[in-house]
């Protein structure tokens, strides 16, 4: 019964945050709007559509080594780190004040302090980070791809009491109590996945129709995070503490297929995490949730014009990342105009068909450096103050 009342304060608590759910990170990728599932580049084909390793121009072509990708993205629109310094400063010089009997210093406190407070009812801030490296060996028979992968997201959150703001209005300062934690709470709900797979890819054909399927058995490890404190001791900084940290290993398994009906035209689609899994966060603060590591299936399109390349993506199910929250579903585009063979100029847009995140648009680079070293950046923004970048270098022989 416990767990089921904490698991029910959750879905409350949270279904109002949304999930930024991209759960992949590739800066040629994301500079594009987030697609990939028939666009992906032989380096990255691995993490974003396996199949893609054994299209027709990558059969013959080099190896690629991608170290490192470095990611992340942030959404702070009511400026949570600040709110709550404020406030632990104000708390502090308010207890300094009662110890001391200053009646005016009290007053004063007590007036930020309750300030601070109703400043912070409702608020949330989002980020996301990941990391990545990969190998990729094309052939004309069976492609291969290792990588690992790290991916975390979370929200911060805000929850005021009542009863703070009701002690803090009704406070005499000619005769304070005693100065305790505040009721009202800092929390930082979260979850990750990190993954070690090898990734294999063959060429069919249909009637002369290119046809590649892939697929990636992986080892993953999944971790879920909850963290909550009385708002005058958060520090976002400590949510990965064992204290507030579950995690369990286990194998997983991705697969996709690629279709290629005219020379310039690819059709892709993805299933990932295609054996569902769910690890329990740690109670804290008489709050649990289920962190969720589920089937998700995106198609995709790609076309090239030349120097041109347009692509789309699609999710067809929902990013659930809690039981019980609502997950996004994102429709993605982008595209790559190959300006000179040593510079690539990338866009694109992604909005969650759910409305539970921000609409995000992107624009990135790629550059080359001599026959066999590449260095591609992105940056990403959107409303709520939502800033992202990724930088990623790949080296060819």
């Amino acid at each position: 019964m416990k767990t089921k009342i904490a698991a029910a304060a959750a879905a409350v608590l949270f279904s109002q945050y949304g999930w930024c759910a991209q759960d992949v990170m590739d800066a040629r990728s994301d500079a594009m709007g987030g697609t990939g599932v028939a666009s992906a580049s032989l380096a990255s084909a691995a993490w974003l559509n396996p199949a893609l390793m054994s299209l027709p121009e990558y059969q013959t072509g080099d190896a690629a080594l991608l170290i490192p990708v470095l990611g992340a993205e942030v959404a702070d629109k009511d400026n949570l780190a600040d709110k709550f310094d404020s406030l632990e400063d104000n708390y502090d010089g308010l207890d300094a004040a009662i110890d001391s009997g200053d009646v005016d210093a009290i007053d004063r406190y007590r007036s930020l302090l309750l300030a601070d407070l109703k400043g912070l009812d409702g608020n949330s801030g989002y980020a996301s980070a990941g990391i990545g490296v990969s190998f990729t060996l094309p052939s004309s028979g069976i492609s291969w791809g290792l990588y690992y992968k790290s991916y975390l997201d979370g929200i911060a959150l805000a929850d005021v009491s009542d009863a703070d703001l009701l002690l803090l209005e009704t406070l005499d300062p000619e005769n304070p109590p005693a100065l305790e934690d505040l009721t009202s709470q800092g929390r930082v709900i979260a979850g990750a996945q990190s993954e070690l797979a090898l990734a294999v890819s063959v060429p069919l054909s249909i009637v002369n129709m290119p046809v590649t399927v892939g697929l990636t058995p992986k080892l993953q490890r999944i971790d879920s995070f909850n963290y909550a404190v009385s708002a005058n001791n958060f520090d976002a900084g400590d949510f990965d503490s064992d204290d507030y940290r579950n995690n369990e290993s286990g194998f997983n398994l991705d697969a996709g297929i690629a279709i290629r009906p005219l020379e310039n035209l690819t059709f892709g689609l993805i299933g990932r995490n295609l054996i569902e899994r769910e690890l329990d966060t740690v109670e804290s603060e008489g709050v649990m949730a289920t962190y969720r590591v589920g089937p998700m299936v995106t198609a995709g399109v790609s076309y090239r014009m030349g120097a041109l390349q347009l692509s789309t993506d699609l999710d067809l199910t929902d990013n659930e990342k809690f039981v019980g929250l609502d997950g996004t579903k994102y429709w993605r585009v982008g595209g790559e105009w190959q300006a000179f063979d040593w510079l690539a100029l990338r866009a694109g847009y992604r909005h969650d068909i759910n409305d539970l995140t921000s609409d995000i648009y992107s624009f990135g680079t790629g550059f080359s450096i001599g026959s066999g070293f590449k260095l591609d950046l992105t940056g990403m923004w959107g409303e709520d103050d939502a800033l992202g970048a990724v930088l990623q270098s790949s080296y060819h022989f």
